[in-house]
């Protein structure tokens, strides 16, 4: 049965917007909700837009002359059906959540609706038979960007989600079967030819609109899923077992309580498990927020496999035809916006990365099909969109640029050794080089917050820092030296009197940045005694931008402190990427020698959990072998009051976890392979050699053992809470005081130049 508008079809559509604009003065959208119960969209304006659909392409093909008027009237129905068909399928993600909950419904019929070869073939033809045409007028340009708009709303349109994990439910996914229908009618063809020419000043507007397309055909879709990738590391493979043997011990074990009982227990295993199930309870142990207290939206969905083939042939044809050109006029226009936030520049940066991932994960894509992101103004620009977020504190934001960052390096360290070298190796050597921007990674590092961000943005921050590290260090090792800038401070001495200056004493201070300059880490450590003493009385501070050798083990040393402690110690419990999580805790705890850090009453908590044996760690020593070797060094400092005290140690209340694992180190190789940083107290040495010590020694020795048995009554009978910790030399352990790449220069200078 074919649709047959009447006469005031035209006035009809007319009175219809008419009154949704109206409507938009006013609150609740009640004429959208009335049109969308009545059905009016599916019976009546889809209907009239495909008769005159057609009317507009059998017109264009015959060469009648009454055909002008013809196509002047159904040019206008629809030009207004499409008008309809935008203000009706508009995101509703802006209105209150009653509003949202009650259009969310009538969008999903409409997305239905909408799935229809029918539907996107009409839509597909006027597009293309105007958006052909070199020549076109102001209404033509109009429907061709309101059919995009239609385009990009249906596919934003989100399906009801439903876990993975449900048993017995179904996925309810009707962006699959639009993604077939846009595929079959060479919708998606359209879509990408135009990206591939939007550097052309003639398509400069339809950019942003392309962009969002682009971004909802992928929305929800993991890359892992594209390439059959393992989304869960450190799974078991199978139902196999393997013990390490470090889980063999034999022997019967007594365990007390602290309450005078003793408890049998027959093998390691089962010393670990009374303690390892204790601290499960959320009351016990805070959890940093899941997925799932996050929006749907940033979850990943279920892809139908019949669509597996289609999403793998729009991504490799994007990135081969369409990424550098596309890419990079986009970041032309954000380099003449006008304002630095805005809606466009986090899809920007997570499409970059999602297709720099594809790109990467399919060796069959050349490495310069994304090689527009490896300019210098491009990479500059992501990184302060970058320190931006994260000073506004947009953690959604930041966790794009993020990843668009850890992939960018990722494709930097594989282009070396190839053709394009020269490219990778100007670009690491402008990051490296700028000081602030090395300063970024530690600062992410130290923003996390268990009560705002997500897991999955702690994750991230994980990613990154261990691959930035990693190429830092390959790229350190193949140079000579580096060199970093960095703003220094500097005093200005004031005028000295004339017998000071006939001693010469104004050319001793004229010749000190000079000095400073040529000199290494001696200078450094000068400038930053000349920084602490500096005073009103001296004299006035400037700052100086001056080069320094960038020493990569003082950097590693930046990231020992306390907020990066915390921070990881909530990825211990799995699901989680430990191959980026370990190497960040071994490098505070034995390679910077800060095992300190760990004493907290919540970090020993979460690392308890560690030795649960229903978890996936155990086919993964190394990370128990550094969890018992932190353990050890806790036990060694929390039964000496005066180390108690200097490391700022906090007492686990449960002493029957605190008895299992003194029983479980007694007898495990384990945290032994790595000399003990902490090790017995002075007092206890000076103890055990009383025939050769001197008498002031030994009178030091008797004194300090007085203090130790002080500091323990009052411990015993204060249970206040410890401050945080401080290092032995009795300052605060902070950036600053480990390196001196906290500058003001604005990222992207390096890269600029």
């Amino acid at each position: 049965m074919e649709y047959v508008p009447s006469d005031d079809c035209l006035s009809s559509l007319k009175d219809i917007k008419r009154y949704i604009q109206m409507d938009e003065q006013g609150e609740g959208k009640l004429v959208l909700e009335w049109l969308g119960d009545w059905n009016v969209l599916e019976t009546d304006v889809i209907p009239i837009f495909i008769h005159n659909a057609k009317k507009l392409l059998s017109v264009a093909r015959s060469d009648r002359e009454d055909s002008e008027w013809d196509r002047d009237i159904a040019l206008k129905t629809a030009m207004l059906c499409v008008e309809l068909f935008v203000f009706t399928t508009w995101s509703m993600s802006s209105e209150a959540e009653d509003v949202k909950s009650k259009f969310i419904r009538i969008l999903r019929s409409y997305k239905r609706a909408f799935a229809s070869s029918d539907v996107v073939s009409c839509l597909l033809s006027v597009a293309v038979m105007y958006a052909r045409k070199l020549v076109s007028t102001e209404k033509e340009t109009m429907l061709v960007k309101g059919i995009l708009y239609v385009f990009r709303n249906i596919l934003a349109i989100p399906d009801p989600f439903v876990s993975p994990s449900s048993s017995g439910l179904s996925q309810i996914e009707s962006h699959d079967t639009l993604i077939s229908v846009l595929d079959k009618e060479l919708a998606i063809d359209f879509f990408l030819t135009l990206a591939s020419t939007t550097d052309h000043s003639r398509f400069k507007d339809l950019r942003p609109t392309l962009l969002d397309i682009i971004y909802f055909i992928f929305y929800r879709v993991p890359v892992s899923a594209l390439f059959e990738r393992p989304q869960v590391w450190f799974e078991p493979k199978g139902n196999e077992t393997r013990q390490s043997r470090h889980n063999n011990f034999g022997g019967v074990y007594a365990v007390s309580t602290g309450e005078g009982t003793i408890m049998p227990v027959f093998s390691a295993k089962e010393v670990l498990e009374p303690f390892a199930n204790l601290f499960k309870k959320r009351s016990n142990v805070r959890k940093p927020r899941g997925t799932d207290d996050g929006p749907v939206e940033r979850q990943w969905r279920t892809v139908d496999p019949s669509c597996i083939p289609i999403f793998r042939r729009i991504a490799a044809t994007f990135i081969e035809s369409c990424f550098n050109p596309f890419i990079g006029a986009l970041f032309e226009d954000l380099k003449t916006a006008t304002t630095v936030v805005n809606e466009i520049t986090p899809k920007l940066l997570y499409m970059c990365a999602y297709f720099v991932d594809i790109s990467l994960a399919n060796p069959e894509i050349e490495l310069g099909c994304t090689c527009v992101l490896a300019q210098t103004h491009v990479f500059g620009q992501i990184m302060r969109n970058t320190s931006t977020y994260m000073e506004l504190k947009r953690w959604a934001d930041l966790e794009s640029a993020m990843y668009c960052i850890q992939q960018i390096l990722f494709a930097l360290g594989k282009m070396r050794g190839t053709k394009l070298d020269s490219l990778s190796e100007y670009v690491l050597s402008n990051l490296f080089y700028d000081g602030d921007a090395l300063d970024l990674f530690v600062k992410l590092c130290r923003v996390y917050k268990p009560t705002i961000n997500t897991r999955a943005f702690l994750e991230q921050v994980a990613k990154l820092t261990e691959t930035f590290l990693g190429i830092l260090k390959a790229y350190a090792q193949s140079k000579a030296g580096l060199l970093v800038k960095k703003r220094v401070k500097k005093r200005t001495q004031k005028k000295k009197s004339d017998e000071k200056i006939e001693r010469g004493d104004s050319d001793a201070n004229d010749s000190e940045p000079d000095q400073a300059m040529a000199s290494g880490d001696d200078a450094d450590d000068e400038e930053a005694s000349d920084e602490n003493n500096v005073s009103d009385d001296d004299g006035e501070t400037e700052e100086q931008l001056v080069e320094r050798v960038f020493d990569v083990g003082k950097y590693e040393r930046a990231f020992a402190v306390s907020d990066v402690v915390k921070a990881y110690s909530y990825l211990l419990a799995p699901p989680s990427s430990m191959e980026n999580v370990y190497p960040m805790l071994y490098r505070i705890a034995v390679t910077s020698q800060y095992p300190q850090l760990f004493f907290k009453r919540d970090i020993m908590l979460r690392l308890f959990v560690l030795f649960d044996s229903q978890f996936t760690y155990p086919h993964h020593t190394e990370v128990l072998d550094l969890a018992s070797w932190i353990f050890r060094q806790y036990m060694t400092v929390i039964t000496s009051p005066s180390l108690r005290n200097e490391y700022k140690a906090e007492e686990l209340k449960n002493k029957l976890a605190v008895e299992c694992m003194l029983t479980f180190l007694k007898d495990s190789q384990l945290g032994t392979s790595v000399e003990p940083v902490i090790s017995r107290h002075i007092i206890d040495l000076l103890a055990s050699n009383d025939n050769e010590e001197s008498d002031e020694v030994a009178g030091f020795a008797s004194k300090s053992k007085q203090v130790d048995q002080d500091m323990q009554s009052k411990t015993d009978s204060d249970s206040a809470p410890a401050p945080p910790p401080v290092q032995p030399n009795g300052r605060d352990h902070d950036i600053d005081d480990i390196h001196d790449f906290d500058f003001d220069l604005d990222i992207g200078d390096a890269f600029n130049g």
